[in-house]
C-alpha cells in the first residue's frame, strides 16, 4: 500500500505543482483522463466507439502518466533523436507516426537490452538484425547504431505492413513475430488487429505506442506543463571517416584526438561494443567543434604511439621469461599478458612466444 501511495504521488507531483492531497484524488483524477473524440494512427483511424478498444487505449494513457519519470525522459530525448528519426521515415515514405515505436521499445537508449536479449533503440533481437544488415561481432553491433538501427527498424516495418496490409498489426508482428499474428488471425477468423485475440503484452505494446503519441503530442490535455522544461538538445556530432592502418586503433586515440572524454566518444558511437576498432575503414562520430582538428589530432597521436612489431621468440633449453624478457627490452607482465601466461605458467623448449617490440 505504500509503494502504490508513494507511485501515486510521484504522478501528481508530475501533473501539478501542488501537493498530492490524498491517493483518492489521484485515483479520481486518473479515472478522468481524456480521450480524443477521434483519433488516427498512421493514418489509420482507430475505432474509438467500440468501448474495448477505447478501454485498451485508457490504460496505456493511465499507465504512462503513473510513471512519471520514464515519461519525462520521453520528452527530454525525443527532442535529442526524433529530427533524425523523422528525416529518415519521411525519405522512406512512411508514417511519422513510426517515431512512437523507439519509444516504447527503448525509452530511446541506444544501450537498451531486454531480457530477451534484443539490442538497442529499435529492440532487436541477433537473427532479425542481420536479415536486415545489421552486423554483430567481438567490436561492433550495428543494432546499436542509431542510424543503421533506425533504416532497419523501418524497412522491418514496412515489410510487415505489405504483409498485413494495416500498421496496428504490422506493429503487433514487430513485437510477437510474424508467424504468431498471422497463425493467430488464421485461427480465430480474424484480419483486424481490434478484434484479434493475442498475447497481452503484444496487445499492450501496440496501445502504448499509440498512447505515447497523444501524451507526447498533446502534453497540455493531460496536464504537463512544458513551461520552462529542459529538454535534451541533438547532439552537435559530425561523421568522420577513420582508417585504421595498424592492427587495432583504441577509442582512447580517437579522443584525444577530438579533445574531449572517452566516455564522450563511447556514447556517440554506442554500436562499439569494445575498446578498440581493428584494421580497417569506419565512419565514426566525433563533436563538431572537432571537424576541422581531428585528422590531424589523430595523426599527431598515431606519431607518438608508433605501432608496435610482432616478433616472435622460439623457447629454448634454458630460457626463463625474465631472460627473454629482457632480451627484447620487454616488461616481464606485458611478455606473459601478450601470451595468456600466468604466475605458475611453465614454458618448454620449442614453444613460440610473442613479443611487442617498438624499435
Amino acid at each position: 500500500m505504500k509503494r502504490l501511495a508513494w507511485i501515486v504521488g510521484l504522478a501528481v507531483l508530475f501533473h501539478s505543482s501542488a501537493a498530492p492531497a490524498d491517493p483518492g484524488e489521484v485515483i479520481s483524477s486518473l479515472m478522468k483522463v481524456p480521450l480524443p473524440a477521434e483519433f488516427e494512427f498512421c493514418g489509420e483511424k482507430v475505432p474509438l466507439d467500440r468501448e474495448d478498444v477505447a478501454e485498451r487505449l485508457e490504460i496505456e494513457l493511465m499507465v504512462i502518466l503513473s510513471n512519471p519519470v520514464s515519461t519525462s525522459l520521453w520528452f527530454k530525448r525525443k527532442e535529442r533523436y526524433f529530427p533524425m528519426i523523422e528525416e529518415r521515415i519521411r525519405k522512406s515514405g512512411l508514417p511519422l507516426d513510426l517515431r512512437y515505436v523507439p519509444v516504447v521499445e527503448s525509452n530511446l537508449r541506444a544501450e537498451a537490452i531486454s531480457s530477451a536479449r534484443a539490442v538497442g533503440p529499435w529492440q532487436f533481437m541477433y537473427g532479425t538484425g542481420k536479415a536486415y544488415g545489421l552486423k554483430r561481432n567481438s567490436w561492433r553491433d550495428d543494432r546499436r547504431n542509431w542510424e543503421e538501427s533506425t533504416d532497419a527498424g523501418l524497412k522491418h516495418l514496412k515489410d510487415l505492413h505489405d504483409d498485413f496490409g494495416s500498421w496496428p498489426l504490422a506493429m503487433a508482428a514487430y513485437n510477437a513475430g510474424k508467424r504468431r499474428v498471422s497463425g493467430n488471425m488464421e485461427k480465430q477468423g480474424e484480419n483486424d488487429f481490434y478484434g484479434l485475440s493475442l498475447p497481452r503484452e503484444t496487445e499492450r505494446y501496440v496501445f502504448r505506442i499509440m498512447a505515447a503519441k497523444l501524451v507526447l503530442e498533446n502534453p497540455g490535455d493531460y496536464g504537463i506543463d512544458m513551461t520552462e522544461a529542459r529538454l535534451y538538445p541533438p547532439g552537435q556530432a559530425v561523421a568522420v571517416e577513420v582508417k585504421v592502418a595498424r592492427a587495432s586503433l583504441p577509442l582512447s586515440a580517437i579522443a584525444e584526438a577530438s579533445g574531449v572524454s572517452y566516455r564522450t566518444i563511447k556514447g556517440l558511437n554506442a554500436w562499439i561494443r569494445g575498446g578498440s576498432l581493428p584494421k580497417g575503414m569506419y565512419t565514426v562520430k566525433v563533436p563538431a567543434a572537432a571537424r576541422d582538428t581531428f585528422v590531424s589530432g589523430l595523426a599527431g597521436w598515431e606519431a607518438k604511439h608508433p605501432e608496435p612489431r610482432m616478433v616472435y621468440h622460439r623457447v629454448r633449453r634454458g630460457d626463463t621469461l625474465s631472460a627473454i624478457a629482457h632480451k627484447y627490452g620487454v616488461r616481464l607482465n606485458e611478455l606473459m599478458s601478450w601470451n595468456s601466461l600466468g604466475a605458475r605458467t611453465t614454458i618448454y623448449p620449442g614453444q613460440r612466444l610473442t613479443v611487442r617490440r617498438i624499435n
